[in-house]
């Protein structure tokens, strides 16, 4: 199917060399959001839980992110989303046994961005993504994301968005405990948003132009 198509957009650079290596030419074009509605919060001190957003399966690696909460009774923890397997459910009940752990269930997207606001870092255990959105809005909040697997094009890496544990569990416990939201990261990461991701009067012609051109 791609190989027919006139044009291909991906989401960052692995993904254009993982086709470019099969054949396939395309073009990066960033996942845009609209970023009036995030929130910067400036007391990063009081930012001291850790924030877990997405759908709670076994899928997006929830058995790791209870493994997790089981090693780190020292942390505070927020969970957003809805149970969607056995699995998820399963752990989910546990979950509530833990008094380090707030179960806020599935919230509007413009609470879930609240609570990111005022976390001291996103936890992602999902083991498969594209380039996901939330850690864009995370970033936009000044807020850095802690990944277990995934990390876009190397941006976390490169851009110094947080950190990225290559699948290993203990290298992000270890982390977890130094981690934090100073004001020099916040405006890095929005900076990083601003000029990437944000959706803007130029984007959108530039996202005109994409398709004009195909006609």
């Amino acid at each position: 199917l791609l190989r027919k198509a006139d044009f291909v957009l991906v989401q960052h650079d692995r993904q254009k060399e993982i086709l470019l290596r099969k054949g396939i030419a395309s073009r990066v074009f960033y996942n845009l959001i609209d970023i009036s509605g995030l929130k910067w919060i400036i007391d990063t001190d009081s930012a001291s839980a850790f924030v877990y957003v997405g759908s709670l399966d076994k899928r997006k690696g929830f058995e790791d992110f209870f493994e997790i909460v089981k090693r780190t009774p020292m942390h505070k923890y927020r969970v957003i989303g809805k149970v969607r397997d056995k699995t998820g459910d399963r752990l989910y009940r546990q979950l509530a046994d833990f008094s380090n752990v707030e179960l806020m269930g599935k919230l509007s997207h413009s609470d879930t961005i609240n609570e990111i606001s005022r976390s001291r870092a996103l936890l992602s255990t999902s083991p498969m993504e594209g380039f996901p959105n939330i850690f864009i809005e995370a970033w936009g909040c000044g807020v850095p994301v802690l990944s277990l697997f995934v990390d876009p094009g190397d941006v976390i890496k490169r851009e110094g968005l947080g950190y990225v544990a290559e699948g290993n569990i203990d290298l992000l416990i270890k982390k977890m405990s130094s981690i934090s939201r100073s004001e020099e990261f916040s405006i890095n990461s929005r900076t990083y948003v601003q000029a990437h991701h944000a959706l803007t009067d130029d984007r959108l012609a530039e996202i005109k132009n994409i398709f004009t051109g195909l006609l």
